[in-house]
């Protein structure tokens, strides 16, 4: 299984790398704007993604399979982390926002408001619990 790993990321890393140079290196420009190879490179861009996230969602349900009593405490993490989004949901605000940009305004929706007033309160919450959790790990080791 490890020499299908290795060699699945060898022809992975040479596939990149040969798209990068294409990218560089190749080709004329279509119309005087885009690189030749630029949509070629955007779908393995694409392709990469798409693989990065299956063995994401893949490996931790694995894992839970796998060890169960390590799922639990999967799970707790999980659940936080829903707990944090609703909050958040809850304190964003979907007032409409005094906007004279014409291209701005398309934005300038209720829902859309609310998602990313959500999705604001969320990262600043994460960072801050992830900044304390670093100081909270370097100040015990002190006083170990």
């Amino acid at each position: 299984m490890n020499k299908i790993l290795r060699i699945g990321l060898i022809v992975l890393f040479a596939v990149s790398a040969l798209l990068t140079l294409l990218f560089y290196a190749g080709g004329e420009e279509i119309n005087g704007v885009t690189p030749k190879f630029t949509e070629l490179f955007i779908i393995w861009a694409y392709i990469l993604t798409g693989i990065a996230v299956g063995f994401t969602v893949l490996f931790p349900v694995i894992q839970m399979i796998t060890n169960p009593k390590n799922a639990k405490k999967g799970l707790v993490g999980i659940v936080a982390l829903a707990v944090i989004i609703v909050i958040a949901y809850a304190l964003a605000s979907d007032e409409i926002l005094n906007i004279n940009n014409v291209e701005l305004a398309k934005y300038n929706v209720p829902s859309t408001l609310k998602y990313a007033g959500m999705m604001l309160y969320s990262v600043y919450v994460l960072a801050f619990i992830a900044i304390a959790s670093m100081l909270y790990s370097e100040v015990s080791k002190i006083f170990k």
